[in-house]
């Protein structure tokens, strides 16, 4: 756990609170290297590899050196002190990213997640990031973090305090007075105000910032479609975020909304509910990502009803459903880049999961590798990591997933995790806490 992370785009190494925390668990970590004498090298043997650069799938070995693959390649030879993962007969992924989801929120109803003692909530979410890389989701994007807490548990997983995947935070999200998801965000009115909501983002050391542009489905009587926070608004908020180097995502479900938001310059529009031309043609022109998180309103669809979501928000996701697929499907045929986000942690979605969200995907008529692109390769751009996530190749940090079954077959393979491998350390679905450290596992 102890390897360095390159966070690409995002702020942390950059930020004093994180200098500290990395200073006060440098310690800890270099004693813990020094009980362990943690092996340096890892050898991972006979894996089908779909590394998702482009190559055909084969079998291969991949070699790992403090973090990072330096080789993959048939029959390497495992260097004398090297740990060897033997994984003949499983698929070997690059670890899966889930772009949008909320690891402080456990998936109960809004007022029983509000009701919970603080301390509580930050006890969940280190179990949530547990469960989450367990599942092979190695890289997370949170999105909403109630009390700024996602950004504390990022600093507590980079320093090896606790397991979980990497993330990248937002802590609280900005919205306008009233406007969605208020009673877990900061309230502002004006583009003064959202200026200075977006330094104090900034302060809080978020990594992204995020804006509330429409209204969603989270409370009687919203309107998904209607727009929320005003271009001069999110303008504002934007250069804000561009001064201190952070990059922006809108939740925004309407057409103006999300035009709004691409004008603003937002970097990535999520859920993208209702797109028409002009939208796509947006999104196409400035090179933005969705990520239309279908799996939380499926899962509204079909377990809300019997998990107490108010009826109006189940009717209201029914009568939306069809027009977002038809929005989607003409986006995707369209050429505009799509990630995968679960919005797990929202009522009725529990973590972890990115396996519906590829499963939907499929269902509308991509295939199987373009939609682990989704969780991979795209969801690496989309976070300005590309050059260190998102593949299975020389140079690349060692984030993997082996599968039993080929997700190119069945794209629902992605739910049979044998092995996780994150930033070089190896972890079985079984475990919660820290990664073997025996010289040879066969799993």
């Amino acid at each position: 756990m102890g390897e360095e992370v390159n966070f690409g785009g995002a702020s942390p190494p950059n930020n004093r609170g994180h200098r500290l925390a990395t200073v006060a668990g440098g310690t800890s970590r270099r004693r813990r290297r020094s009980k362990r004498q943690m092996a340096t090298q890892m050898l991972l043997r006979h894996a089908t590899v779909i590394s998702m650069t482009g190559s055909d799938p084969s079998t291969a070995d991949v070699l790992v050196e403090d973090g990072t693959i330096t080789r993959v390649a048939a029959e390497i030879r495992a260097p004398g002190d090297a740990r060897v993962v033997e994984l003949e007969g499983k698929y070997l992924l690059p670890g899966l990213i889930d772009a949008h989801c909320h690891i402080t929120i456990s998936g109960g109803l809004i007022a029983d997640e509000l009701s919970l003692d603080p301390r509580t909530r930050i006890l969940r979410a280190a179990h949530n990031a547990a469960m989450t890389l367990r599942a092979g989701i190695t890289t997370i994007r949170d999105t909403c973090g109630l009390d700024d807490s996602d950004i504390l548990l990022r600093d507590a997983i980079h320093a090896g305090i606790l397991t979980g995947p990497r993330i990248i935070a937002c802590g609280r999200m900005i919205t306008m007075t009233g406007g969605h998801g208020w009673f877990y965000g900061q309230e502002v009115d004006g583009a003064d105000a959202v200026r200075r909501a977006v330094r104090e983002r900034v302060k809080a050391r978020a990594d992204w910032v995020k804006f509330m542009a429409s209204g969603g489905f989270g409370e009687e009587g919203e309107q998904p479609a209607a727009s929320q926070l005003d271009l001069d608004e999110l303008t504002a908020g934007v250069r804000e975020a561009r001064k201190a180097g952070r990059r922006t995502c809108a939740h925004a479900h309407g057409a103006a909304s999300i035009k709004h938001a691409l004008q603003a310059g937002i970097d990535t529009i999520e859920h993208a509910s209702f797109l028409d031309q002009e939208a796509i043609d947006l999104l196409r022109n400035r090179g933005a990502f969705i990520v239309p998180t279908f799996s939380i309103y499926h899962k509204m669809r079909e377990a809300g009803p019997g998990l107490h979501l108010l009826p109006y928000l189940v009717e209201l996701v029914n009568r939306s459903w069809d027009a977002k697929v038809a929005s989607f499907i003409e986006a995707y045929r369209a050429g505009i880049p799509i990630a995968a986000g679960s919005d797990n942690g929202s009522p009725v979605a529990p973590h972890p999961d990115i396996a519906t969200e590829l499963e939907l995907f499929v269902g509308f008529g991509l295939s199987p590798y373009e939609a682990l692109r989704t969780a991979t390769t795209n969801a690496a751009r989309l976070l300005d990591l590309g050059d260190t996530i998102g593949t299975i190749e020389p140079g690349k940090r060692a984030d993997m997933v082996a599968l039993s079954q080929d997700p190119l077959r069945d794209i629902a393979a992605v739910r049979m995790v044998s092995t996780v491998v994150q930033n070089g350390r190896c972890y079985e679905p079984g475990m919660t806490g820290a990664a073997q450290d025996a010289s040879s596992v066969a799993v």
